[in-house]
């Protein structure tokens, strides 16, 4: 009994040592030197160890906790910055990697004990081969007559290469190795984004594309920015397909497993949304947040944006606290939105050193006599922390009523309109309800016209 306990306490201690995940670096040019080792997540880089290298440079990183998920890091030597190199880290291997030159590239940097790595160069190198044979190929077609012996024989290799990256890509797409997928993203971003703007064909490619990413792969690719950037211009308003990216981004963030990449995806799709000035798209994302419940505790950013969707059309404008800052008598006014004179009320929310601001400001004063005659009273807060600035700028709007919130995006108007960037422009009727909340004076003057 005694002897089974004996073993059994070995194969769990066995089993526990070659469980933890460890990384082994010999750098023989940088002896007693720090190395660092940043993972990719998103548009970010995380440090997720170091180690001080011995005196002929070798030393050992072991994690007492496994990585969540595989992907891309980066080696940095301590003031040695500039000399990066990066590699695929899995928490189901133990790479040992060695380098003897002072410069760490692919051509002299060794990573042993790591399929992933093995296979993301081999097919890296055997992708790249073919497609420059094709494309050589290509040339070489061009200078001779399509019935000459040349000819025939360079599209008899041309079919046999084809054949050879088909084989290749046919093996990465049944592959279920990271490196797979970021050879997946590396293709598509060089084959299927790269002209998505070119008709709405390619942006039907590219939205296809977008609502299949495996964005917890694509977290952790070096690619997260560039693959979604691309994708975007699928949903311009040019196109066929504008207003349906708040959808297909919840259609994404309903398979997404990782709570970061969520909410970083989530981050990512406000911030383009606000941009473009994408309102149905964003509450369509906003709302779906709400119903999932799976934020608990939503960042500042993040609260601003529910709480604006929470200030939806239909809903009643709080009302707003008016104080000349700058006065002798700082008097706040509140000025109940339930008791507008006005048929309508325009309210821009901006800040002097906005540049948007300034275009919304001249397009404005430029409409400012059209809207008075369709009885639309125009209020502007700025957001300006210094009297001067606030002074120059308002003394350049037709309208009359002019105020600040001498405490930038956290005053008390900018918070209870939950505005997250300027300009921001809401529309009330005389009752103070909400008609309309708009980034550009293009979509208040739409909106005015069909009214």
């Amino acid at each position: 009994m005694r002897c089974k306990s004996v073993l059994y306490l070995f194969g769990l201690f066995f089993s526990l040592h070659f469980s933890a995940q460890e990384l082994t670096i010999s750098l023989s040019q940088y002896s007693n030197k720090r190395v660092f080792i940043r993972a990719v997540h998103g548009i970010r880089k995380d440090t997720i160890g170091s180690l001080l290298l011995d005196k002929n440079g070798y030393g050992t990183l072991a994690y007492t906790t496994k990585q969540a998920f595989t992907g891309l890091v980066n080696l940095t030597v301590e003031g040695k910055e500039h000399l990066s190199f990066d590699f695929v880290l899995s928490p189901k291997e133990n790479p040992i990697l060695s380098c003897d030159g002072e410069y760490l590239h692919s051509q002299n940097t060794t990573l042993l004990h790591t399929s992933e790595n093995d296979c993301l160069n081999r097919w890296f190198d055997a992708v790249l081969q073919y497609n420059q044979k094709i494309s050589l190929n290509k040339e070489l077609s061009a200078l001779y007559a399509q019935e000459t012996v040349f000819s025939k024989q360079l599209k008899i290799e041309k079919s046999d290469t084809e054949v050879l990256l088909q084989k290749v890509t046919d093996t990465i797409n049944h592959s279920r190795l990271f490196a797979a997928k970021y050879m997946e993203f590396k293709l598509a971003q060089e084959e299927k984004l790269t002209k998505v703007w070119e008709s709405n064909e390619q942006r039907s490619i590219a939205k296809n594309y977008f609502v299949q990413i495996d964005f917890d792969a694509l977290y952790g690719s070096s690619m997260w920015f560039p693959i979604i950037n691309s994708c975007i211009e699928a949903y311009v308003k040019e196109g066929a397909y504008y207003q349906t990216f708040g959808t297909d981004v919840v259609r994404n963030l309903k398979r997404i497993k990782n709570q970061q990449v969520y909410e970083d995806l989530i981050d990512a799709a406000i911030s383009v949304t606000e941009k473009f000035s994408w309102t149905k798209d964003q509450e369509a994302i906003v709302d779906f947040i709400i119903k999932d419940n799976r934020i608990k505790n939503p960042n500042e950013k993040l609260q601003k944006t529910i709480q604006s969707y929470n200030l939806a059309i239909g809903k009643k404008a709080p009302n707003l606290l008016l104080t000349n800052p700058f006065a002798a008598n700082r008097k706040t006014i509140v000025l109940k939105t339930s008791e507008l004179k006005s048929k309508y009320t325009l309210i821009l929310f901006y800040q002097s050193d906005c540049g948007h601001c300034k275009i919304a400001a001249v397009e404005l004063t430029e409409s400012h006599q059209d809207l008075v005659k369709k009885g639309i009273k125009i209020l502007s807060i700025a957001g300006d922390l210094e009297q001067k600035t606030f002074e120059v700028t308002a003394s350049q709007f037709p309208w009359s009523e002019k105020y600040c919130d001498v405490n930038g995006m956290n005053g008390v108007n900018f918070k209870n309109y939950a505005i997250i960037g300027t300009p921001s422009i809401y529309i009330l009727d005389q009752n103070g309800i909400i008609l309309g909340k708009f980034a550009a004076i293009t979509e208040v003057l739409d909106f005015v016209n069909q009214h």
